[in-house]
């Protein structure tokens, strides 16, 4: 796997990136006495000297930019915005580096992330790159779990032996524990025998509508993989379901992870069960980033479960407003016009008839609809859906949305612009498996494959996210860097033609993001009257090579004019002084206790206690998990 995402991979395991996420009192950001000049309101945030990239209608850059009470409030030069300094006002010198508006992700699944992150074992490369591999991380957690007990795994993909695990790989390590494995984008897995006996699967059980039970060619019984949510659900259902607290838990877990990467605010398109949506919303007071919510609707009795127990809510820093409906899978159960070489291509995960149904309703009752959609037969399904759903119930305005988008066909393109339809989509589809759907969507399918540009110019609104924990990684500079280069995995040029600027690519992952989610009045921006919501950038997204902007980092968050996350070097360039440092250290190894201006989150590397008056070893230890 000598690619990109090799070399991604391999650059964070080899040396971890060593970050704070604080409002810090250790002197990385400055507080300066100033004199107010007469007229102007004293701010609570100023940045000064930098590149400041508003992506307002004109893409002004500007140098510096001022906030009170989390909301933008005047933006210009540095001697400008410096009219704003008080004695209270925080200041942060930028010293020339990029700023953007806060980066917005439209498509993630943060408490999934969260979840996995602290009940599964992770499979993912480039730990585990082989069966062999995975069996051996699943048995590592086995032997330390009572019999009985559920053992999940989550994210293997692209293993060595060119094929997907089975039940007779997974139960020579697990006759006594039910165990279920998923690949890395989530949409198939693999349950063990004693998983499929629990769920009362066998060569009689016939395949769930839209799923499928992967059945061995000459015995007919089940291999343990199953594809596409509603036959991976037939095993699901057995598991114990997380309490709210739980997600709370995980919810607020993840939640680091994403400031870390520049990201303010995140859709999270898997909020499924009522246990998870109640979960954010008990999240609410504790969360730091902003969070829009989408209903998972897998079936029938989730629409009805919405409709009767659920209202739409917005709260300062989580908003419930929609719901999310799966029409086929991942490419091997991509539903289109033609045959695939895949596991399935006739058959989408919905009946029709019910499908259409339920749409109406929940379109009826005011809620912003979203389909997962890969193939040109399904992206054509869910717009006959929400074409029948206006056409019964006509609402201007309305922003169903249509995820992913992997081939659509002109007339399609055509549809989704004369309807209204926002289109959120990832690069990721083309930059991690860009050489598996060249075998999949072959000929002139693969000439239609996530078509950005051909959407931008017809006019149609784009969010750009990344699809994590589902993809390899969170990171919004790949996201941006995928839109611009249109590289595989193997490092094989794309579609050409769709490849967009890093301007375009930029305001789809802001303004794009925030449109999709009816914020664009509030956010994707930096405009007066805008949240203050911001990432500070490594380097110059606009001036770096489109080859490096994968490589830049976000180094510095921003939510509501707060500073949520701090990423420095080693050496903490910038730290004002040696009491300040061992403050910084004593607060990080638990030996001072952090007021909430000053929570650190770190780990010491490899575990090791250190010496906590040696501030300098104390540094050195801290590291990314």
């Amino acid at each position: 796997m000598s690619t990109w995402i090799q070399t991604l991979w391999s650059r964070r395991a080899r040396k971890p990136r060593r970050w704070v996420v604080a409002a810090l009192a250790a002197g990385l950001c400055l507080s300066v006495a100033l004199g107010t000049v007469a007229g102007a309101e004293t701010a609570d945030l100023v940045l000064i000297n930098g590149k400041i990239i508003t992506v307002d209608p004109q893409d002004r850059i500007v140098q510096a930019v001022a906030a009170k009470a989390g909301l933008i409030t005047a933006i210009g030069t540095t001697q400008e915005i410096s009219a704003f300094i008080g004695p209270n006002t925080k200041v942060i010198d930028l010293a020339g580096q990029t700023v953007t508006p806060g980066m917005i992700d439209s498509h993630t699944h943060l408490a999934h992330y969260g979840q996995t992150e602290l009940g599964s074992v992770s499979l993912r490369p480039p730990e585990v790159t082989s069966i062999a591999g995975l069996v051996a991380a699943m048995a590592e957690r086995i032997k330390n779990t009572p019999a009985g007990d559920w053992v999940l795994g989550e994210g293997f993909f692209e293993l060595a032996e060119k094929r997907n695990p089975t039940r007779t790989d997974l139960d020579p390590v697990s006759p006594n524990n039910p165990v279920f494995v998923t690949s890395l984008g989530g949409h198939f897995g693999t349950a063990n025998s004693r998983a499929l006996q629990v769920a009362g699967i066998d060569r009689n059980t016939p395949d769930p509508v839209g799923g499928f039970i992967q059945r061995d060619p000459t015995t007919g019984e089940p291999t343990g993989e199953l594809w596409n949510h509603q036959a991976m659900d037939l095993v699901r259902t057995f598991m114990p379901p997380s309490t709210r607290e739980e997600y709370t838990r995980e919810i607020l877990f993840a939640q680091d992870r994403y400031l870390a990467e520049g990201l303010t605010g995140f859709h999270d398109n898997n909020t499924k069960g009522m246990n998870r949506l109640l979960g954010y919303k008990d999240a609410e007071n504790a969360i730091k980033l902003r969070g829009y919510l989408m209903f998972n609707v897998e079936r029938e009795s989730d629409a009805t479960i919405a409709l009767q127990n659920t209202k739409l809510y917005k709260g300062p820093m989580v908003t419930y407003n929609g719901h999310k409906f799966l029409l086929d899978g991942q490419a091997p159960t991509s539903f289109t016009y033609e045959p695939h070489p895949g596991v399935s291509w006739d058959k989408p995960t919905w009946n029709p008839d019910t499908l259409k149904r339920l749409v109406k309703d929940l379109h009826r009752d005011g809620r912003q609809l979203s389909f997962h959609v890969m193939g040109d037969a399904a992206i054509d399904l869910a717009l006959d859906a929400i074409q029948e759903a206006l056409t019964d119930s006509p609402r201007p305005n309305h922003r169903h949305r249509l995820e992913h988008v992997g081939i659509p066909r002109t007339t399609s393109i055509q549809r989704i612009k004369q309807m209204g339809v926002v289109v959120v989509t990832q690069p990721a589809i083309i930059n991690l498996s860009g050489d598996a759907l060249a075998y999949y969507w072959s000929g002139e399918r693969l000439d239609r494959l996530v078509p950005i540009k051909t959407l931008l110019d017809a006019g149609i609104p784009v969010g750009l996210s990344s699809d994590f924990p589902e993809v390899v990684d969170l990171s919004p500079q790949l996201t941006l860097w995928g839109a611009v280069t249109r590289l595989s995995e193997t490092g094989k040029l794309m579609t050409p033609g769709e490849r967009i600027t890093i301007q375009q690519a930029l305001r789809a992952h802001t303004m794009g993001s925030a449109f999709a989610a009816f914020e664009e009045n509030q956010k994707g921006s930096i405009e007066v009257g805008k949240l203050a919501d911001f990432t500070v950038w490594s380097g110059d997204l606009y001036t770096v090579p489109s080859d490096q902007i994968k490589d830049l980092r976000a180094v510095m968050t921003i939510v509501g004019g707060r500073v949520a996350s701090r990423i420095g070097d080693a050496d903490f360039d910038g730290v004002a002084d040696v009491t300040d440092v061992v403050k910084l250290a004593r607060l990080a190894s638990g030996a001072e206790k952090a007021t909430d201006a000053q929570k650190i989150t770190c780990d010491f590397n490899n575990d090791k206690a250190v010496d906590v008056g040696d501030w300098a070893a104390a540094l050195r230890a801290l590291v990314v998990p």
